[in-house]
């Protein structure tokens, strides 16, 4: 319902405040994709909120520790970002790295392909073990055979022939 409200859905005005509220009351009460949706707002500065990267990292965090894989590529990718800053001392952009590997390979694991895309790519850049990743290429493997059903497999199949299938529902 937050989103609804944000974005002025199912006929309701744009309550951008409304949004934020109901976002904040669902992460209070434990819910890890509203803890993620609060820091993609903070990191963007959206929906009336003032950009705040701690902030953003602060939700994330929340969300990753309950499992919220986006979270978790989330903060790979902040952590990634901060450890290509130049102008931070070198202990900590390698803390970064590792922490940013860390995120990505704990996603990676749990299905999440875009985050098995970044290892690939540091590992291309010999950022990251062959061993490591093919430890997190079977782990992200077995994630995604626990998700195989007939009935998800026909429904697929009815998305990509109604034309409504996105390649964004492979990760």
């Amino acid at each position: 319902m937050a989103m609804v409200h944000g974005y002025g859905q199912l006929g309701l005005p744009v309550d951008k405040s409304k949004c934020i509220d109901l976002l904040r009351e669902s992460a209070d009460l434990g819910c890890p994709g509203s803890q993620h949706q609060l820091g993609v707002f903070y990191l963007n500065g959206e929906m009336g909120l003032k950009q705040n990267e701690e902030e953003a990292l602060r939700h994330w965090e929340q969300a990753a520790e309950s499992g919220h894989v986006q979270a978790q590529h989330s903060l790979g990718c902040i952590k990634a970002e901060q450890s290509y800053c130049h102008n931070t001392s070198l202990s900590i952009r390698c803390t970064n790295h590792i922490a940013a590997m860390r995120h990505f390979r704990m996603a990676a694991s749990a299905g999440y392909r875009i985050s098995m895309d970044s290892l690939i790519a540091r590992f291309e850049l010999g950022f990251l073990h062959h061993s490591d990743l093919a430890e997190t290429l079977q782990a992200m493997y077995r994630s995604r055979a626990e998700l195989k059903s007939e009935g998800r497999d026909q429904y697929i199949k009815y998305l990509k022939l109604a034309g409504e299938y996105d390649e964004e529902y492979d990760v």
